[in-house]
Parts: structure tokens; sequence; C-alpha cells
């Protein structure tokens, strides 16, 4: 890039623009031609900044002086000197931000820069345009990615940006703006309560028992594999996920009043006593493997979703699952999301899957429910004569 194009303050030496070449422009500052690039020239308490408008046009340097007097008065300006840092530096930021508030998806999000950094990182952050986002996200689809998996590189973009603002590093004005696609890839899968009982049969201990915590409470599966008997009351029959194993940083309950939840932490009560070295130990995960606890069951899930047929079942399909069944049985959308630990409605809704099934028992149970008053039979004939009557 020409040197001559980028902004300075008065603290690296501009040559003087030539005579007769600059007009003030009244409460403002001024504006002046370098070869055929109009420049502005204004002042910040004492301190002088010209910076180059990047255009031949006269009104574009004004707009853009104008532009910096506006983010003055409202606190948002920032030295043209920083004009000079680059995205990677943004996006390094943004992992810092993630490792500060320990967020459990910064594995995630450092697979998801490698693409941003190779094709912005190399760019001044002032440098990357809504164009060339609206490109790289035109090469990511050609490259076979999902709209879902672009969409969380440019989540991670936007928050660079967002950082860069709110640390002084960028002004709003200068911020592209960066839009998602409208995904309409949201995955449908579930598991009704036969094929469930019939895949459990082909899991082992005790990935069997976090299937059927999973399935009946629509907890996350890192939500599931983190409880410890220190978590379980069973006095008051309640089970607790600490803050800082909840997705959404908020402590959950889950009142252990059916069956299927009191076996399960049954059985995980008479596994608890393992043999360890120095002879028989307790163990405090609920979940665990001769007394070390269970990170992930995915090769073993893997295994018995094949074995019934459905290789394409994912654990989290259990999530969806739960939550269908909760419905589906009369729970209150409202109790529904507070057993689940879904925080938006929106959200809740894509984890609402309903198929043709769902619709025609809703039917059934709505024709049931109104033939069995007697004031309204009239209006569900079930025979030729009553039809005709």
């Amino acid at each position: 890039m020409d040197p001559e194009s980028s902004g300075s303050s008065t603290e690296t030496p501009t040559p003087q623009p030539t005579k007769g070449t600059r007009k003030p422009v009244p409460g403002f500052g001024s504006i002046y031609l370098r070869g055929r690039i109009w420049h502005i020239e204004y002042w910040q308490g004492n301190q002088q900044f010209r910076e180059s408008s990047r255009s031949e046009k006269e009104r574009v340097a004004v707009q853009l002086l104008k532009q910096r007097h506006g983010e003055m008065a409202r606190g948002e300006f920032i030295s043209p000197q920083k004009d000079k840092i680059l995205l990677s530096e943004l996006l390094d930021a943004v992992k810092r931000d993630y490792e500060l508030a320990r967020h459990r998806s910064i594995s995630a999000l450092s697979f998801r820069m490698v693409p941003l950094k190779e094709a912005f990182g190399h760019l001044r952050a002032v440098h990357v345009t809504e164009s060339l986002i609206e490109r790289y996200k035109s090469d990511r689809l050609d490259k076979g990615k999902a709209r879902a998996t672009v969409n969380r590189e440019l989540a991670a973009l936007r928050r660079a940006f967002k950082l860069a603002v709110g640390q002084k590093q960028l002004s709003p004005n200068r911020v592209p703006t960066v839009r998602l696609f409208t995904e309409d890839n949201a995955r449908q899968g579930f598991v009704d309560y036969e094929d469930f009982s019939e895949l459990v049969k082909h899991l082992g201990s005790p990935e069997d028992d976090v299937a059927w915590f999973a399935y009946l409470s629509g907890w996350r599966r890192g939500e599931v594999l983190s409880l410890t008997w220190a978590d379980v009351d069973q006095t008051r029959g309640v089970v607790t996920l600490r803050p800082e194993y909840s997705k959404n940083k908020e402590k959950r309950e889950l009142p252990l009043v059916t069956l299927g939840l009191q076996a399960v932490i049954s059985r995980r009560w008479q596994a608890r006593l393992v043999m360890g070295a120095n002879g028989p130990k307790v163990c405090d995960s609920l979940f665990h493997r001769d007394g070390e606890p269970v990170k992930d069951i995915r090769r073993a899930w893997a295994r018995a979703a094949k074995a019934i047929g459905r290789p394409d079942l994912l654990f989290h399909d259990l999530r969806r699952s739960a939550v269908r069944n909760l419905v589906n049985n009369g729970t209150p959308e409202r109790v529904a999301m507070r057993i689940t630990g879904h925080k938006t409605r929106e959200v809740f809704d894509r984890y609402m899957i309903v198929d043709d099934r769902d619709v025609r028992a809703a039917l059934e149970r709505t024709e049931t429910a109104l033939t069995m008053a007697p004031h309204k039979s009239a209006i569900f004939p079930h025979s030729e004569a009553e039809t005709n009557g």
C-alpha cells in the first residue's frame, strides 16, 4: 500500500500540503490534496491528526472530516495510528477473552479461527470490508461447508470486531457489517421410545445409564457426565447441575420424581464402590469406568446406533427427543424449558421436533376429548345413519 494513503498523526512527520491545495472546513479543520488524493487535518485537544480520505473526491474528504468530529463528540474517536492493527490480532484477542471467561468451547473456537486467519489474518482490520466478507462466505460454501459451520466462523469474526470497539482499538464506524446466513439445515434427529429402548441394550455400563439420564432429562452430554454424588441430594430427591458445568452458566435442579430417573440413580449408587490399588473405595463420579470418570461415550454410542440401523443418530438427538416427549405428553413449554435448560424460546422451538405421528396423535386426542362431551358429540358422526340423520 502507498504509505501516503495511510492515516498518521503529528507524531510521524508529514510533508506539508502544497500551497493552494488546502481548503478550510469551518468548525471542523481542513482538507488538502496530496497528489490526487484528498487528505483531512483536524485537532483533538492539543494533538493534530492528518489522514487520507483514500479518495479523489473532495466531498468524501469533507464527509470523513465531519465523521471524525462526530466520533470525538460521542467518545468513539480512535487515533488513525490504530488503523495498522491486523485482524489476526483481533482474533487472538477473542481467544484470550474465551480463556479468561473459561469457555468450554475454546477448542472449537481455535478450529474456527483457522480459515478466518487464512483469509483475513494478513489484512489490517480496517481493510476487511463487507464485500471481502461476502466473498469469504461464498468461498466457504464452494468448499462444501454447511451454512451453520460458516455462521459459527462469522460469529467469531463479529466477536473480534465487537471486542476491538469495546477496547477502543476501532471506531464503530469502521467496523463492517457481518451478516450471517439464514440456517435452513437445523438437525431434525430424534429417537422414539421403542428405538431408544433397543439402542441401550447395545450399550454397556455405565454408557446405558448416561443415555437413560439424558433421554429422560434432556440434559447435554457434558452436563450429565459432570455429575458427582455431591450433586445428588437423595433426601430431597434432587440432582443439581452446578453453574460451571451448565452451558448457560445457571444452576439447574432436576427432581427425581420419575421411576426412570430413580432407577438410574439407584443403579449408580450400587456401582459407586470400586476396587482400587489399596482396596475398595467410593467413586465420587456418578458415571465412571472402574473408578475413572467417563469423559466420552462416542465410540460406544456409534456401535449401538449402527446396531439398531440408525448410524446417523447422535447423542445430542436425545436432547431433542426429551423436548419432544415432554411437550407431547402435556408439559407446558416453559416448564419443559426449565427442565432441559433452554434459555430462549427460539432455540427451544428448534428442538421441538414434530412429525406426522405427532400430528395424527394430536388430532385423535382432540376428537376423543370432544366426542366424550355429550353436547358436542353430534359434530363427530361415526356411522352412515348418524351422517344421514
